[in-house]
């Protein structure tokens, strides 16, 4: 497994001695247990005794940032960095059809990264399908068939051919043929030729691989089939069963993925392009005839049909053929009368013939005339074919007997000659469909898990279908700009929202002269600055992804460390602001990081924040390579505590509506300090009364004059 730099399953974390012999258990080798955590198969690490579904996310998440030589804490460098990051996989996961696709996805993959060739490896990846989404994502009945897309189920492992034997006497091929087929059906030593005709008669099928005891006469009802060396012969040919039982078990899925490769070379995309168009519609055809009980569906094979009547309606047919001869037997005898040549007279006076023979002679002549009709109607309404035609001669005695009886030691020889040759029919059409299939097994396996992966792509693109979201720009240098971007969460949640267009740095979208790395966003309550903040950080979490992003036009410049603080719900006390400013310790270094700060200033008292929010400020823009956007109410007492040069940028309300209402315009205003809510809702109180109850808001306004 290259890249994981890993030798053995105790090296990851978590694995112990009782647990990795569980993996190697299950998978069959170590190296095949590494394989599934390397690939993110949760589902059937899950299936391992001890091993849950969160402890395999762990696992798959430990090897792959090993593989990756990266993690997703690289980034992602503070709680509510990664609570957002999260918030944006669960939002992503619903629209996956698959739970590949959501195991794929929960194991941060692809998690965001500073990386470029990472960046751009994944950014090819989505870009296969985005265009794809543009077809196939409203169309109820593609997203169907991927909802049916499963892992594979094996074989059960209770399947159990019992109508089968392999019978040898030599050691060699017993041990040979029992490696290969013994785990399904019955493999058996005989010492002579005797106890192989005792074991033989057990079975309706009966396989050899040495003609030892072929050479000798063997009974009726007994005829074995002779193959080449057991690990040699055809899986398919022994056992059909199997073949046709993974096909049976895992039907639905497979129908659903052929044809979901129909349907997307019907559209003009070149997926899933091992199988040809001729070869897929083969395989359909093919998996129609297969039965959910893994039999060759009933009326396909008009052979097998025959058998199968003939079988299930002989008793009932003999029984009312009999019915009817013996009443036309009884009728014929009762009209019957004697009638006697000149010669039988002469014989019957001279004693030469007593007359029990002449009633004798007629009789055998009624009795054989009613045996040779009740043959003809049974072989017409059996539909019997010329071997089974000669069975019905034994079926009855030549001496007469009244009424007609079959003699049951050769009806149940007929029986079992019929059911022999049923079972036969039914093995060789088990054997053309499994060598059908067997064909396409390995190719299907490929199908499904190529189909698997392909929903983790076609996935993410329908969500980016659904929110309207374009490719990012990368840029060279520190920035992020954007035209008409939409918050993700407000737009799931509320539908139509007001688009937002915002610069920081260096950009092309940022106004002249204003290409600040570091500012300040100041604004009125409800005015959008918390979502704007958010905004900012989903762009710059799905651009590092090499996902699109909730805007119209972005680019974006490289961030190697990712920093977001969310609104504190009051002030710290002295253990938790501590352990806050040590968070902003790393921008000291020189690396290039971007912060997003809302409202830091409610961890301790407005002047000490200030002044401590100044100081965060200028260590943030010594680096060249670093941006910042810090969310605040006191950016005038923050600029009166900093010498660097900071932007100021302004969500403001404009005024009041017809209905005393606010209006907010939530696109900042470039280096402007918003002007507050409170003074637009001391106006809003100040029209709306009157008397002394107005020249009270009246002074309060006169303060906001100064």
């Amino acid at each position: 497994m290259s890249g994981r730099n890993i030798s053995g399953l105790r090296e990851l974390h978590g694995i112990g001695e009782r647990v990795a012999g569980r993996l190697v258990e299950h998978f069959g080798s170590e190296d095949a247990a590494l394989q599934a955590i390397l690939e993110g198969d949760i589902a059937s690490l899950s299936e391992v005794n001890g091993v849950s579904h969160t402890f395999a996310l762990s696992l798959a998440r430990d090897v792959r940032a090993r593989a990756e030589g990266c993690a997703i804490s690289d980034f992602l460098k503070t709680k509510e960095a990664l609570d957002l990051y999260s918030r944006l996989l669960e939002l992503i996961k619903t629209f996956a059809h698959t739970s590949h696709a959501r195991d794929k996805l929960d194991l941060f993959y692809p998690f965001p990264a500073s990386r470029m060739d990472l960046i751009e490896e994944r950014r090819a990846f989505v870009a296969e399908y985005l265009e794809l989404a543009d077809t196939f994502s409203a169309d109820t009945e593609f997203l169907n068939l991927l909802s049916r897309v499963k892992k594979l189920r094996p074989v059960p492992g209770n399947l159990r051919v019992r109508d089968r034997i392999i019978i040898s006497g030599d050691r060699k091929t017993l041990d040979a043929a029992r490696e290969r087929f013994q785990e399904f059906l019955s493999v058996q030593a005989v010492e002579d030729f005797s106890e192989f005709v005792d074991l033989a008669r057990g079975y309706s099928n009966v396989i050899v691989f040495d003609d030892t005891y072929l050479s000798f006469d063997l009974p009726e009802g007994i005829e074995p089939e002779l193959f080449q060396d057991p690990l040699k012969a055809e899986f398919w040919q022994i056992l059909p069963e199997v073949e046709l039982a993974f096909f049976a078990k895992n039907l639905d899925c497979i129908l659903a993925c052929l044809n979901i490769a129909s349907a997307l070379r019907a559209g003009g995309f070149g997926f899933f392009e091992e199988l040809s168009g001729v070869e897929l519609e083969n395989l359909k055809t093919a998996l129609l005839k297969v039965g959910e009980d893994g039999k060759p569906i009933e009326g396909l094979d008009s052979e097998l049909d025959r058998l199968e009547t003939a079988l299930k309606n002989l008793d009932p047919v003999l029984t009312s053929t009999l019915n009817e001869a013996n009443q036309r037997m009884n009728r014929t005898l009762e009209a019957s009368s004697l009638t006697l040549s000149g010669q039988e007279l002469i014989k019957l006076v001279s004693g030469g013939m007593e007359i029990k023979d002449l009633l004798a002679k007629e009789l055998q002549r009624v009795y054989t005339g009613e045996i040779e009709a009740v043959k003809e109607e049974l072989s017409e309404k059996l539909n019997f074919q010329k071997q089974e035609k000669l069975m019905l001669d034994s079926l009855f005695s030549d001496e007469i007997s009244y009424p007609l009886k079959t003699e049951q030691a050769q009806l149940q020889l007929l029986r079992q000659k019929l059911n022999m040759s049923l079972e036969k029919s039914r093995l060789s059409r088990k054997r053309e469909l499994a060598k059908i299939l067997s064909t396409f097994h390995q190719r299907v396996e490929r199908l499904v898990r190529e189909v698997l992966d392909f929903d983790l792509g076609f996935s993410i693109a329908c969500f980016a279908a659904q929110f309207q979201l374009n490719m990012p720009a990368i840029i060279s240098e520190a920035g992020i700009g954007f035209e008409a971007g939409e918050n993700l969460f407000l737009k799931a949640r509320y539908g139509e929202i007001d688009p937002v267009s915002y610069s920081v740095g260096k950009t092309s979208l940022s106004p002249e002269g204003l290409e600040n790395r570091v500012v300040l966003l100041s604004g009125v309550n409800s005015g959008g600055k918390t979502s704007l903040l958010e905004l900012l950080a989903q762009c710059v979490v799905l651009g590092h992804m090499g996902f699109p992003v909730p805007a119209r036009k972005l680019e974006l410049g490289p961030v190697e460390e990712f920093y977001y603080f969310g609104k504190s719900k009051g002030t710290l006390d002295a253990g938790a602001f501590e352990t806050t400013l040590k968070q902003f310790s790393v921008l000291s270094e020189t690396s290039g990081k971007l912060v997003l700060a809302d409202e830091l200033e409610s961890i301790t008292e407005p002047g000490a924040s200030a002044r401590i929010i100044a100081g965060i400020l200028e260590y943030l823009a010594r680096s060249e390579e670093s941006l910042g956007v810090f969310v605040s109410h006191l950016s005038e007492l923050i600029l009166e505590n900093t010498w660097t040069e900071i932007r100021v940028d302004g969500i403001e309300a404009e005024g009041l509506d017809s209905s005393l209402e606010l209006i907010v315009n939530r696109n900042p205003v470039y280096n402007r300090v918003a002007r507050s809510t409170p003074e637009l809702i001391v106006e809003r109180l100040l029209r709306k009364t009157t008397g002394k109850e107005q020249e009270f808001y009246a002074h309060l306004k006169d303060k906001f004059k100064n």
